[in-house]
């Protein structure tokens, strides 16, 4: 059985920035006891590359199905992975990342209609750890 890890990328709402990273963190944190959760992590885009205020939220678990387990219970809730509004089917909004430099996108021109709107969510990605690679001490 192996590892899951997901990675989600958010730009936080420009007058939000610390509530949101401070949401994700809380979020996180009442994830434990779901059975196969491993934890997870938020972090910050350092080094400009991004759109401003850019986090990135990771969450692992024991196993795929640990996993799968979990969306049926939050799907309906509020939370950074779904909606707020539930009818909103549109698409992560990742392409802004991938415009022109003369065409970047402003904070302001993204739709932050997840958390409880701190976030956009731009990206996800639901990956099984092939290998975890860990330094020599």
């Amino acid at each position: 059985m192996s590892k899951r890890r997901d990675v989600f990328i958010f730009v936080a709402e420009p007058t939000k920035v610390e509530q949101a990273r401070t949401s994700l963190i809380d979020w996180l944190r009442s994830l434990e006891g779901h059975p196969g959760y491993l934890g997870g992590s938020v972090l910050r885009e350092c080094a400009g590359e991004l759109i401003p205020n850019t986090l990135v939220m990771t969450l692992e678990f024991e196993s795929t199905e640990a996993a799968r387990a979990l969306w049926p219970k939050i799907e309906n809730s509020i939370n950074p992975l779904y909606p707020d509004d539930k009818s909103d089917k549109s698409m992560d909004q990742g392409a802004a990342f991938f415009t022109g430099a003369d065409d970047a996108v402003a904070p302001e021109d993204l739709k932050f209609t997840r958390g409880n709107g701190l976030v956009a969510r731009m990206l996800h990605i639901h990956a099984e750890v092939v290998e975890d690679v860990v330094a020599a001490a």
